[in-house]
């Protein structure tokens, strides 16, 4: 899930850059590329923000497993 999540907000940015040049070089009326830059921003954040939301509990979980363990060696 955590790979999907990275690989979703890596690609999204790329679209997002992609769609940022094109409305340099190509007429904006022509293609309503704002509003897809905006929902792509959008989805690019929230994929992110999910992403490491999972890896801080990933982390934590990690942390609390290895303080049980050191608990358990100094009794």
């Amino acid at each position: 899930m955590k790979k999907i999540l990275k690989i979703i907000s890596t690609t999204s940015i790329f679209i997002f850059l992609i769609l940022g040049i094109l409305t340099h070089f190509m007429d904006e009326s022509k293609y309503n590329t704002k509003k897809n830059r905006n929902i792509i921003l959008i989805v690019c954040l929230a994929s992110g923000l999910k992403y490491f939301r999972m890896e801080v509990n990933d982390k934590n979980t990690e942390i609390e497993s290895l303080k049980a363990k050191l608990e358990e060696n100094n009794i």
